[in-house]
């Protein structure tokens, strides 16, 4: 019985322990009383959210902070929008969560979590004041997707140790100026767009990433992706600044596209054997040779090139399996690409035009020229002796000239 009166106590005092840090469905902190219902959890089942009208002290700036210490892990998802006048979030302990979502925070200056590991989620959106990550030494390593957009960032540093991501998204942040990450595969989309470092450029570096599923870079001024083995869907360029474009370990893509990149001059993929859907070069306007795909052999898609190159070499090409467009405003040699056609190498529509006044994407010329206008082909011109009815009665031409 004396066992039992002890026992029974301390059961329930456990129940209402794990009542507190336990919920079905979010624990809402709206003050400083709500954030203690965490003071006594090292992990939280549940989900968090910091009400948008905190009813936190504010300091001579009309600024708020939240300081939470005690809790290492959330099962469910961290989220904090709209708190408009929330300068300082801290969660000093915290190492693992769901997801983790910050949005419409104007003045939020400060963001520290430096025991913070893994997350499920992570999505950072309208931050225009947050420019540094506080997440400590080594930062974050585990995500399955990351959404960076709108935000101060000059960095992605606590995030730049990430191991292993699904999908990974960074764009508008006007002020970042360098993305580097550690991974070695990505297995859903990357996407880096319109991040202009104050019109300086985005450097980006993926120095051990072997493989990939989908990646699109825009507005970048370099790229690095020296490991890269794989890519099953599409690699895609689009308006970058960079002049020379390098993948040595770079053996398939599914798509590979290269598009109003301005300062291009060079692209090097030495070891490329295959592009499984579209290879498409278009309006790359300094970029006269193409010359850097020695070991190309199969193109499964179209391929679609325009612009003003004096130069193609694919040496090692087989198979073309869709159409083939080949467009450029200077004087060309369409007579290896004729060759190929004729020998059934290129199975789709064929398309070789040179001195185009605009050169265009696939389906907007036909036939092969090297040097005349816009409107001539491999045609030429046809003379030959042929009967012309005039009005009813059939005369002879003689020697007629036709101009096609």
């Amino acid at each position: 019985m004396a066992f039992a009166q002890y026992l029974l106590p301390a059961l329930a005092l456990a129940g209402a322990a794990f009542a507190q840090c336990s919920n079905s469905g979010t624990l809402t902190i709206a003050s400083a009383a709500d954030a203690s219902q965490l003071a006594s959890c090292t992990t939280y089942s549940g989900s968090v959210a910091i009400e948008t009208g905190l009813a936190y002290p504010m300091d001579n700036n009309g600024r708020q902070q939240v300081e939470v210490t005690t809790v290492r892990t959330i099962t469910g998802n961290l989220t904090v929008t709209d708190a408009i006048s929330l300068s300082s979030l801290s969660f000093g302990s915290l190492r693992s969560i769901g997801g983790f979502e910050l949005g419409g925070l104007t003045v939020l200056s400060e963001l520290s979590m430096p025991a913070l590991t893994e997350v499920s989620q992570l999505n950072f959106t309208a931050l225009p004041a947050l420019q540094t990550l506080d997440f400590g030494n080594p930062g974050l390593t585990r995500a399955e997707s990351v959404l960076i957009t709108n935000t101060g960032l000059s960095s992605l540093m606590g995030i730049s140790n990430l191991e292993q991501v699904d999908t990974f998204n960074i764009n508008n942040n006007q002020a970042l100026q360098n993305i580097s990450l550690q991974v070695t595969s990505i297995t859903g989309a990357l996407r880096i767009e319109a991040n202009d470092g104050y019109q300086s450029g985005l450097t980006t570096s993926f120095p051990l990433l072997e493989t990939a599923t989908n990646m699109t870079f825009r507005n970048c001024s370099t790229i690095s992706l020296p490991a890269l083995n794989n890519v099953t869907e599409d690699l895609g360029f689009y308006g970058n600044t960079f002049e020379t474009f390098v993948a040595p370990n770079l053996t398939s893509a599914g798509g590979l596209i290269f598009v109003d990149n301005t300062e291009l001059t060079n692209i090097s993929l030495p070891q490329l054997t295959a592009i499984n859907a579209t290879y498409q070069i278009a309006n790359n306007t300094q970029l006269k040779q193409v010359d850097g795909f020695t070991k190309l052999s199969v193109v499964k898609g179209a391929l679609d090139f325009s612009g003003n190159f004096t130069d193609v070499q694919l040496p090692a090409l087989t198979q073309v399996q869709g159409a083939f467009n080949l467009q450029t405003s200077a004087k060309f040699d369409c007579a290896a690409f004729d060759q190929l056609s004729t020998n059934k190498v290129i199975r789709g529509k064929y398309t070789c035009l040179g001195m185009r006044t605009r050169p265009g994407g696939q389906g907007t010329g036909s036939g092969s020229s090297g040097g005349g206008d816009d409107e001539q082909s491999s045609a030429g011109q046809l003379f030959a002796n042929l009967p012309v009815a005039v009005g009813g009665t059939l005369v002879l031409a003689g020697l007629l000239q036709i101009v096609l």
